[in-house]
C-alpha cells in the first residue's frame, strides 16, 4: 500500500501521532487504497476521495481495504447524493464522455464507472452505471439531463468506484464543500 505525508494544521492530541498533542502544524500518516489511486484510507478505514479527513467519505472498510468486497464495505448514505449532483452538474464537459456522446446523436448514453469500462459499442453491468445521460441531435451531451441509476454500487467484484479525471475532481471539490 503506497503511503503518503501531508501536512495538516491544528492540534494533534490523539496518542501515537508524531507530535501529539502539539499545537500547529503536524503529519499524519495517509495511504491510497494500493487498487485505486483514486481513493485515500483515513483512520478508521474510512475510504474518501479526499486527503481532507474532514470530506465527506465513500463509505468504511470492515477488514482491511485491501481485502475490500461488497460483504466488507458499508457505504455513507451521504456520499451518493453528493457523488450524483456533482456528475448532473458536470458531465456535459467531462471531455471523456462527451466525446463517446458524439457517437449515440438522438439518443441516450450510459454514464459508467471506470473500474470496468465495457468494450466499445457494449453497455455496461447495471452496477457500474452511474446514470444516463439524453444526447441531442448533434451528438452532445444536454447539460441537466443526468438521470441517476439507483442499482449502481459502489463496491462491486471489480472493486471500489473508480472515475474519469475530470469527474473524480468535480466529486473531490463536493466532498470537500460537504455538498
Amino acid at each position: 500500500m503506497a503511503a503518503t505525508f501531508f501536512r495538516i494544521r491544528g492540534s494533534l492530541s490523539r496518542p501515537g501521532y508524531p507530535n501529539a498533542g502539539c499545537k500547529g502544524m503536524g503529519t499524519r500518516l495517509l495511504s491510497h487504497l494500493a487498487t485505486n489511486d483514486q481513493i485515500y484510507i483515513h483512520e478508521s478505514n474510512r475510504l474518501s476521495l479526499s486527503k481532507l479527513p474532514s470530506a465527506v467519505h465513500i463509505g468504511t472498510a470492515t477488514t482491511s481495504p485491501s481485502l475490500l468486497t461488497e460483504a466488507t464495505f458499508r457505504p455513507n448514505p451521504a456520499f451518493l447524493p453528493i457523488m450524483h449532483a456533482a456528475v448532473c452538474q458536470n458531465i456535459a464537459n467531462d471531455k471523456l464522455f462527451t466525446s463517446i456522446a458524439a457517437t449515440y446523436p438522438n439518443n441516450y448514453m450510459a454514464i459508467y464507472d471506470l473500474r470496468n469500462p465495457p468494450v466499445y459499442g457494449r453497455i455496461p453491468e447495471v452496477q457500474d452505471i452511474l446514470g444516463m445521460v439524453r444526447v441531442d441531435s448533434e451528438g452532445t451531451i444536454v447539460p441537466g439531463a443526468y438521470e441517476k441509476n439507483n442499482m449502481y454500487r459502489l463496491v462491486t467484484n471489480d472493486g471500489i468506484c473508480r472515475f474519469s479525471d475530470y469527474l473524480v475532481d468535480k466529486i473531490r471539490q463536493a466532498c470537500e464543500q460537504g455538498r
